[in-house]
């Protein structure tokens, strides 16, 4: 089906041709005014004013954002809101769906909700990709299973499940699979949520036209889906999945699967689909230790400045959100995006202040600040000395690897300059607390065990 007409972005139809494409003009700009009284004038001219919207298929429409980093913004801020408006102004009820530019496409009726990642750009743009995946002792293998199937034709495993909590990487790598799939030669990869899986599969029971969902899901060289836990249980859809992974399987095609619990225990009813998960390739992602999340706060601010080409984000801020915000990356993008939505937005500097304003007002930051006193104190329990020792003149090395813990996590859990740092340090020189840190950092890197000393620690010192 044709697209018929596009909405320029200050609401008003680019050229109306019929009654269908003034009602989508009519939603939307009511969606807009809402939206607009909602979240204010700043944020409405900086990134909602942006966003347009197209016809995408019978009963369907799409929300467009310039690039692929505003469409992120987008979905993660407004997103549930502005599909909750939609809803609410729209008498046809139509679906919605936020892209970048030139990612929409029609598609058939009966699997509508489904289309295929990277060749539209369907999730994610180039955000979700193998350069963009940060790697770390908590994701290794996963990232290196990741690559292997997605570079060989077969692949060395048939069936792969990614498992994990929420936001520790697992549809990032679904999505860099399949965009590493397209993009590396002939093979069809398709991805999906469980939750599409499902609704595609009843719609196409309803319409009497399931043929047309098992050659859609079924014709794919890799088929890739996300949150495979919400599938367990729901009998007519467990059979429908397993008929479906069989058959890939059989065929000698991939199938990569992501849930967050192990298969064997995803609560799947029937025996043959649970035998079946059991049977493939099981690899964990666990929470990011400190310098993953380093790393990945680093590349979250890099994507940024497509959207910020001006954003500058000390050091200082850096290493103390990658040491406050410990859950997983998620949390971590979370709070970089409401950072910089109250600053670098609106032409302000992302300062200390600011960072810790944004932390307060998301329930973050701890009862009180951290200082250089509690760390010293914890450090120093820790590693069976005391205060006295790590602030004197003494270089054994039971001493001078705890004082460089101590200043490592000085400068990561704290808002003190490095001369403040080393003067508090026995009146050492900032040099002291740069090679301290380099040092510690170094130790981390190659997997030493005071790794665990500073996780611990961290933990320990931010209550």
């Amino acid at each position: 089906m044709a697209v018929k007409q596009t909405i320029a972005a200050g609401g008003f139809p680019a050229a109306p041709s019929g009654r269908g494409d003034h009602s989508i003009a009519e939603v939307w700009r009511e969606v807009r005014l809402r939206l607009r009284g909602e979240y204010g004038e700043a944020l409405y001219s900086a990134e909602i004013a942006r966003l347009r919207v197209r016809e995408d298929g019978p009963g369907a429409v799409a929300i467009l954002a310039p690039s692929a980093f505003s469409r992120a913004w987008a979905e993660d801020h407004i997103g549930a809101r502005m599909r909750a408006l939609w809803t609410a102004a729209d008498p046809e009820q139509r679906r919605v769906r936020i892209a970048a530019e030139g990612a929409v496409r029609t598609m058939p009726e009966s699997v509508s909700l489904m289309a295929d990642a990277p060749a539209q750009a369907r999730r994610s743009g180039e955000r979700f990709t193998f350069d963009t995946f940060m790697v770390g002792t908590s994701n290794e293998l996963a990232a290196a299973a990741a690559r292997a199937v997605a570079g060989a034709a077969p692949s060395p495993f048939n069936l792969v499940c990614f498992y994990g909590d929420y936001g520790v990487g697992k549809t990032h790598l679904l999505n860099a699979i399949a965009h590493a799939v397209e993009l590396g030669d002939r093979r069809k990869a398709l991805y999906l949520t469980a939750e599409e899986f499902l609704s595609g599969f009843v719609t196409a029971m309803r319409n009497g036209d399931t043929i047309s969902f098992k050659e859609t899901v079924r014709r794919v060289d890799v088929l890739l889906v996300d949150d495979v836990h919400f599938i367990a249980g729901k009998t007519k859809t467990e059979d429908e999945f397993l008929h479906t992974v069989a058959a890939l399987i059989s065929a000698d095609r991939q199938v990569v699967l992501a849930a967050r619990d192990a298969p064997a225990q995803l609560g799947v009813v029937d025996e043959r689909l649970r035998s079946l998960l059991r049977g493939g390739f099981a690899c964990e992602l666990r929470r990011p230790d400190l310098d993953l999340r380093r790393k990945v706060l680093d590349c979250k601010i890099a994507q940024a400045r497509c959207h910020y080409p001006k954003l500058e984000v000390p050091e200082q801020v850096r290493d103390y959100l990658a040491a406050r915000i410990t859950a997983n990356a998620r949390e971590l993008e979370g709070v970089l995006n409401n950072i910089l939505g109250r600053t670098a937005m609106l032409g302000a500097p992302v300062t200390m202040e600011a960072v810790e304003t944004v932390l307060r007002d998301l329930s973050i930051a701890g009862e009180r600040r951290v200082t250089v006193d509690d760390i010293q104190r914890a450090v120093a329990k820790r590693y069976g000395v005391s205060v006295p020792d790590l602030v004197s003149k003494r270089r054994t090395q039971s001493v001078v690897r705890p004082r460089h813990v101590a200043m490592y996590l000085a400068k990561t859990l704290t808002t003190r300059s490095l001369p403040d740092i080393g003067r508090r340090f026995g009146g050492r020189d900032h040099s002291t607390v740069i090679h301290a840190v380099r040092k510690v950092t170094a130790l981390i890197e190659a997997g030493d065990a005071i790794k665990d000393d500073v996780e611990r620690l961290s933990r320990d010192i931010q209550g």
